[in-house]
C-alpha cells in the first residue's frame, strides 16, 4: 500500500466528517461512516512504514473535528436509544486504540448550569423579538413622514446590529460564527450559552435609550420647523413638523406649530385638527388659536368657553404676557359678539393693560386690536370715550393683519364722520 491509499482514506474521512457537520439532524447512518471511515484510516496507517507529515497534519486536525462533534454525535445516537454506542461496539468489536468508537468516554461531563441552557435560550429568542419589535416600531416612526439623512442613519445603524444580533442566535452559521469568537475570548463552555444572552441585552438597552430619545428628537424637528416658517421655508417646516409628530405624536408644540401653519394657509380644518390635539395637551395659547377659529365661524359660546379655560390654564402655568394678552383680546371678542358688553369691557381693558407694559409690548405684534375691540364695545355702549380708543385702534393698528385691516377701516370711517 502506498501514500495515495492513506491520502484516499484521508479524503473519505474527511467528506464523512462534513457532511455530519452539515447535516441539520444527525443521521445514524452519517455517524457510522464517520466511524468506519475513521477505521480505514487507521488500518491505511498501519500497512504504510512511512507517512509524510503533512498527511499526518490532516489526519489530526479531522481527528480535532471529530472530537469536538463528541457532544453532539453521542445525543444523536444515545439519545434515540440509550447505551446504543456500547451496543455498536459490541456488534463491531473495534480494538481498544480505537478511541473514536468510544466519543461518550471523551465527552466531558456536563457542567450543572447547563441544565439551564433553555431558559438563556429561550430569553435569548425573547430579547431579540421584542428588539426586532422595538426596531420596527422605531423605523415607522421614521419613514411615517419621510426622513432625512440624519434619520436614516438613526434607522440603519440600530438594523443591521439587530439583525446580526439575531442572525447570531438563529442561524446556524451565525450560532457557529460565535462559538469561534467565545472560544477565542476563552469563554468556558458552561458559560457560552449564557454570553450569548448579552448582545441581546446590550441591543435592548440600546434600542431602549433610543425610544425614549425620540422625544428629544422630536424636538429638534419642531425647532427646526420654526426656523424654516420664519425663514419663509413652509413647505420644510410642514415636513419637519409632520415628522416630530410622528416621532412623538403627544408633541403639542408641534401639533400647535403645524396649525398655526394651516391656518396662515387658510386650511381651516386641519388647523382645528391639529389645534384640538394641542388642547388636549393643555397647551393654552392653542385654547387661543382654536376659540379666535370658533369666532370666525360664529360659534360664539364655544369661542368663550375655550378662552376662559384657557386663561385659567395660562395662570396656573405662568405662560408669557403675550399668549395672555391674545387670550384676554379674543375672549373679549367672543363676549361682544355675544352682547356682553360689560364683560367685554373688563376683558378687553385686561389686555390692554397687559400690552402696555413696555417690556412686553415689543412682543405684541397686534396691539392695535384689543383697542379696536373695544372701542366697538363703547360705541355698543353709546359712550363717548370710543373715540379714543378708535384713533388708538388707528394709530396702532396693521393693514397686514386680516383683523385689524376691517377695523382700521371702521376706524377710519368713525373718526372721519367725526372730523378727526
Amino acid at each position: 500500500m502506498n501514500n495515495n491509499q492513506v491520502y484516499t482514506t484521508l479524503e473519505h474521512y474527511e467528506a464523512a466528517i462534513k457532511r455530519l457537520k452539515d447535516a441539520g439532524d444527525i443521521e445514524l447512518e452519517q455517524v457510522l461512516a464517520v466511524l468506519n471511515t475513521r477505521d480505514d484510516v487507521q488500518k491505511a496507517l498501519k500497512e504504510q512504514k512511512s507517512i509524510p507529515s503533512s498527511l499526518l497534519k490532516k489526519l489530526i486536525d479531522l481527528d480535532i473535528e471529530l472530537r469536538k462533534n463528541a457532544v453532539l454525535i453521542t445525543k444523536a445516537v444515545n439519545g434515540k436509544i440509550p447505551e446504543q454506542l456500547t451496543h455498536w461496539r459490541e456488534s463491531v468489536q473495534p480494538s481498544q486504540e480505537s478511541w473514536w468508537w468510544k466519543l461518550e468516554s471523551i465527552t466531558p461531563a456536563p457542567h450543572p448550569w447547563d441544565t439551564w441552557d433553555w431558559l438563556w435560550k429561550c430569553l435569548t429568542i425573547i430579547g431579540w423579538t421584542a428588539n426586532l419589535s422595538l426596531l420596527v416600531n422605531i423605523a415607522t416612526r421614521f419613514l411615517s413622514a419621510g426622513i432625512g439623512l440624519g434619520g436614516a442613519s438613526a434607522v440603519i445603524l440600530p438594523s443591521i446590529l439587530a439583525l446580526l444580533q439575531a442572525n447570531s442566535s438563529v442561524t446556524k452559521s451565525g450560532q457557529e460564527g460565535f462559538e469561534k469568537l467565545l472560544d477565542k475570548l476563552n469563554v468556558p463552555k458552561q458559560f457560552q450559552q449564557k454570553a450569548r444572552l448579552i448582545p441581546t441585552f446590550i441591543m435592548s438597552v440600546l434600542l431602549i435609550i433610543f425610544w425614549f430619545s425620540l422625544p428629544s428628537i422630536s424636538d429638534i424637528y419642531n425647532r427646526n420647523g420654526r426656523r424654516n416658517r420664519h425663514q419663509g421655508y413652509l413647505g420644510i417646516a410642514e415636513q419637519d413638523y409632520l415628522r416630530a409628530i410622528s416621532l412623538n405624536s403627544d408633541n403639542v408644540e408641534a401639533h400647535f406649530n403645524l396649525g398655526s401653519l394651516y391656518e396662515e394657509w387658510q386650511d381651516w380644518k386641519k388647523a382645528k385638527k391639529e389645534y384640538n390635539i394641542a388642547v388636549a395637551g393643555d397647551l393654552p395659547k392653542a385654547y387661543n388659536n382654536l376659540g379666535r377659529l370658533y369666532i370666525k365661524e360664529k360659534k360664539y359660546p364655544q369661542a368663550a368657553f375655550l378662552l376662559a379655560k384657557g386663561l385659567v390654564l395660562a395662570n396656573e402655568k405662568n405662560i408669557n404676557p403675550e399668549d395672555r394678552y391674545s387670550l384676554f383680546k379674543n375672549l373679549g371678542w367672543a363676549s361682544l359678539k355675544q352682547g356682553r358688553y360689560q364683560e367685554a369691557q373688563q376683558t378687553l381693558q385686561a389686555a390692554i393693560g397687559i400690552a402696555n407694559n413696555p417690556k412686553v409690548a415689543k412682543y405684541i405684534t397686534n396691539r392695535g386690536s384689543a383697542h379696536c375691540l373695544l372701542a366697538q364695545v363703547l360705541d355698543k355702549q353709546k359712550k363717548s370715550t370710543s373715540l379714543q380708543e378708535w384713533q388708538k385702534c388707528s394709530d396702532l393698528g396693521s393693514r397686514l393683519n386680516i383683523d385689524e385691516y376691517i377695523w382700521l377701516h371702521l376706524a377710519n370711517e368713525k373718526l372721519k364722520k367725526r372730523g378727526k
